[in-house]
């Protein structure tokens, strides 16, 4: 199982207690180093994730004990090379292990996820035979999900079980856990049977642009501007939604608002681009999505072509035939399918050739990580060039920088999306750029050399 180097932290750097054996701090020593953390974080995001093997009692049972230890030390050595730049890396007890990467959001968060199953892939020596071992992991993030280390460890650890719930080698989120603040889940599960009927949704829309800074598409962001509760962000009640239900109705009504858009902007005399529109995997597998669809296109008067429909890696999944069927039938009525978030899951490669795809969307860890030492852009270069070869087109999202950017154009993606062009765009921020679409090319006339 290959590893970056080992590192010393989470040892005596820290003063902490260690784990007899596998040389790790221990559980306690962990949470104290996470309150310290919170303390100097002066209110910064930073991640811990809790991962426990899969069946690791089968090494017990069919090897021994010791077997079993020589197992744990090997999986210690590897994630103690994931202890870089101030991390650290503790044995919580058992076969469960955590991590803490200060100033580290969930987008980068989930990159480290992403390296960590990767390195799962290979198998650890134990007693001169390859043992091959699977983990499922908890994401949690200050300071959204804990004010402390003992609740942040806590809602990781929770979130791992709820994954190995699932089967194993998966990752979840702490998010709205219903095991911790009820309170808030309750309100914010009543507040949202409540939204659609209150008009309290609303779209935003972010550019796609071509590499020559040309307006192609628009992706629809989902808004919920609440009275009370204000601005709440789609991460905290998009899985809320689909786990009561309500996202059928909710994601109706996003393609129903999206197709209305479209048809007033042409009245305004105006010529949108295709808008791309986010599909939940509630959304794709129920039953009759596709008949619902096709509905909303002719209740609406548009025409296939004008959408694109973001399909999650969940989505295709549950039935991957069902799922081709799916997308055979809706991109019949000219409708574009895009893979979204390509890479952060298991997303393996042959989707790209089993599956009558339009798009794929690399994920914005990937672009995020691609100006760094050995980050990512091997990885984005290599999706690009097998999408291409595929005739798929390849959108590169959360371009934040001009580095990133010339980066990403130097990978070959055809379309680039993210902060660098702006906050996401009312409707009728749309409108002004749609009669004046220039600027969105001020990016791509920097002072920074070409990559071309």
């Amino acid at each position: 199982m290959a590893a970056p180097a080992p590192s010393p932290m989470g040892r005596s750097e820290h003063d902490a207690p260690v784990d007899a054996l596998t040389g790790l701090m221990r559980g306690g020593a962990f949470e104290a180093l996470l309150d310290k953390s919170i303390t100097a974080s002066r209110g910064n995001q930073f991640a811990v994730i809790v991962i426990g093997l899969d069946r690791f009692q089968n090494v017990n049972d069919l090897l021994g004990y010791g077997a079993g230890d020589c197992a744990l030390r090997a999986i210690a050595h590897v994630l103690a090379g994931f202890a870089l730049n101030g991390a650290a890396v503790s044995r919580l007890g058992g076969d469960e292990f955590a991590l803490h990467f200060p100033g580290c959001d969930e987008h980068a968060a989930l990159l480290h996820t992403a390296a960590i199953t990767a390195s799962f892939e290979q198998p650890v020596q134990v007693m001169n035979r390859d043992i091959f071992l699977s983990a499922s992991i908890g994401l949690a993030i200050f300071p959204r999900d804990g004010a402390c280390g003992a609740s942040l460890t806590r809602r990781a650890a929770a979130a791992m079980h709820r994954a190995k719930s699932r089967g194993g080698s998966a990752v979840e989120h702490a998010g709205l856990d219903p095991a911790f603040r009820p309170e808030e889940r309750y309100r914010l599960e009543n507040a949202l049977r409540l939204a659609l009927a209150k008009e309290q949704f609303s779209l935003r829309y972010q550019p796609q642009v071509d590499r020559e800074g040309v307006l192609q598409g628009l992706e629809a962001l989902l808004v919920w501007d609440h009275p009370d509760l204000g601005r709440i962000e789609p991460d905290s009640f998009i899985r809320l939604a689909e786990e009561t239900g309500d996202i059928l109705p909710i994601g109706e009504w996003v393609i129903d608002a999206a197709c209305r858009q479209i048809v007033a902007w042409r009245a305004a005399g105006l010529q949108p681009p295709r808008i791309a529109l986010n599909v939940s995997p509630v959304q794709f597998a129920s039953a009759g999505f596709v008949e619902r669809v096709i509905g909303i296109l002719d209740s609406t008067g548009t025409d296939g072509g004008c959408i694109e429909l973001e399909i999650t890696e969940g989505s295709l999944l549950r039935d991957m035939e069902e799922s081709a069927l799916h997308m055979a039938q809706l991109r019949a009525q000219g409708i574009r399918i895009a893979i979204d978030d390509f890479g952060v899951g298991c997303s393996p490669l042959t989707y790209l050739h089993r599956l009558p795809l339009d798009v794929v969307k690399i994920d914005r860890t990937f672009v995020s990580q691609i100006t760094v030492p050995a980050g990512s852009l091997p990885v984005v270069h290599t999706i690009t060039v097998l999408a291409h070869h595929r005739g798929l087109q390849v959108v590169a999202e959360g371009v934040e920088t001009i580095d990133e950017l010339e980066l990403v154009r130097a990978a070959r993606c055809d379309l680039v999306q993210g902060f660098l062009f702006g906050a996401p765009l009312t409707n009728a921020e749309v409108a002004r750029l749609l009669a004046d679409p220039a600027r969105l090319s001020e990016p791509f006339h920097s002072p920074n050399p070409s990559t071309f």
